[in-house]
């Protein structure tokens, strides 16, 4: 037996938490953290982040080579899809849709909400939200919002909820992975926090209640997709 495996397999629960999450999550949360206080990356755009190419193919490559070392690991620690709860169904689908629905409307409400109590600060904000390059092309659009919605479904709802539910908790385990959620999207300014933070609830919640990781990958990527395209610039003007 290979003893790198064979140490894979011998690791405590709360090392693989670790590797999992820091492996999965510890570079964009360092690298959203460290954006807060850059002072931005454009002039030209009010300091807020732009989704051109090269952006979308760093993380195109960069969630692909974390989901092959991650899939390896998690495959010797006796990970299987059916553990995440990942199988496509049409319920599952239909669900999908429901959820990219409540998605738009919890967002809608969270800013109008954030704009009722501080309206001068949400209008810097918006400033800061990112956005993306009207020249952009539309199929690394769909290719990376496919990967990146997979990808993060998978790791910060799949696999924190599945770890944490049985030991601490199904509340403690959604808190957890919508915290870590929140975390790596905080270049995202104040718009992403109260976008974020009920997102990561809602889909939090329906993935312990219906065990199916399917309708929230399906409802996150097209949310992406939605946000990249220029359907997605014509909502936010």
């Amino acid at each position: 037996m290979n003893p790198i495996q064979d140490l894979i397999r011998r690791l405590p629960a709360g090392v693989e938490f670790l590797v999992v999450v820091s492996w999965a999550f510890g570079l964009p949360i360092f690298a959203s953290i460290m954006s807060l206080g850059a002072g931005g990356t454009s002039a030209a755009t009010g300091g807020a982040l732009v989704f051109d190419n090269a952006a979308l193919l760093n993380i195109l490559v960069f969630e692909l080579l974390q989901s092959a070392f991650l899939i390896w690991f998690l495959r010797l620690r006796g990970w299987t899809l059916e553990k995440f709860g990942l199988s496509i169904s049409w319920r599952g689908t239909g669900v999908g849709w429901l959820l990219l629905l409540g998605t738009y409307l919890l967002a809608m409400a969270a800013q109008f909400l954030a704009q009722s109590a501080l309206p001068s600060a949400m209008q810097a904000a918006v400033q800061r939200y990112p956005s993306a390059d009207p020249h952009v092309s539309m199929q690394l659009v769909f290719l990376t919002s496919t990967v990146n919605g997979i990808f993060e479904e998978l790791f910060v709802a799949g696999y924190i909820i599945t770890a944490l539910a049985a030991r601490r908790g199904v509340w403690t385990a959604i808190n957890v992975s919508t915290v870590v959620r929140l975390l790596y999207h905080l270049y995202q300014g104040p718009i992403g926090v109260v976008t974020i933070v009920p997102m990561g609830l809602l889909y939090g919640y329906v993935y312990a209640r219906t065990r199916q990781l399917w309708p929230l990958m399906l409802a996150h990527v097209l949310i992406d997709i939605v946000g990249l395209s220029s359907l997605g610039r014509a909502l936010s003007t």
